[in-house]
């Protein structure tokens, strides 16, 4: 499914049943960090050189991960539904234990001041077998991200002055 602009659901499914082991720490793990809870403390849960790359900002390694989720704290974000929409492991070869790849889709609300807006989301997550994660693509209205420059090399600059500026500046959450 790639529709834009979908509806909050009126029952959404926050997991699947059949969700393996690796899945449901990824899960665990997204849910804590778009939940205003950051990225857990607990080792291994992301992996060092993790990815996050939405439409603003591109961070990498797992100090500007932590970062940048730290930070979305000050919007006090609120998950309203979240749906696993793929789950998928894949084989991996030789030493290379495979992967999980998850498709999610996210309804958050999150607030500007006395000001709440509410954001419908893609996340294409990539993550180790065991499920510490290596890359999180947030697509907003699961519109794909613009890969040609400039728009990739202004995301990169925008996520490395975000982490050192919300590192500096935003100290009370």
């Amino acid at each position: 499914r790639s529709e834009l602009k979908r509806k909050l659901p009126e029952q959404p499914r926050s997991t699947r049943k059949d969700t393996c082991h690796g899945s449901s720490t990824v899960l665990k793990t997204i849910s804590a960090m778009y939940g205003g809870k950051g990225v857990p403390s607990e080792e291994g849960c992301v992996a060092p050189g993790v990815v996050f790359e939405d439409p603003a900002a591109k961070v990498v390694t797992e100090p500007e991960v932590r970062e940048a989720f730290r930070a979305l704290k000050i919007m006090h974000p609120q998950t309203l539904a979240m749906e696993v929409i793929v789950d998928e492991r894949r084989a991996g070869e030789g030493e290379d234990k495979g992967s999980i790849y998850m498709e999610i889709d996210l309804w958050q609300q999150y607030r500007l001041g006395p000001f709440p807006f509410k954001v419908y989301s893609r996340l294409v997550v990539e993550a180790e077998d065991v499920g510490s994660i290596a890359r999180v693509e947030e697509r907003w209205q699961n519109a794909g991200l613009l890969r040609f420059q400039p728009f990739a090399a202004v995301r990169r600059v925008n996520g490395v002055l975000s982490y050192h500026l919300t590192s500096l500046f935003i100290h009370f959450v």
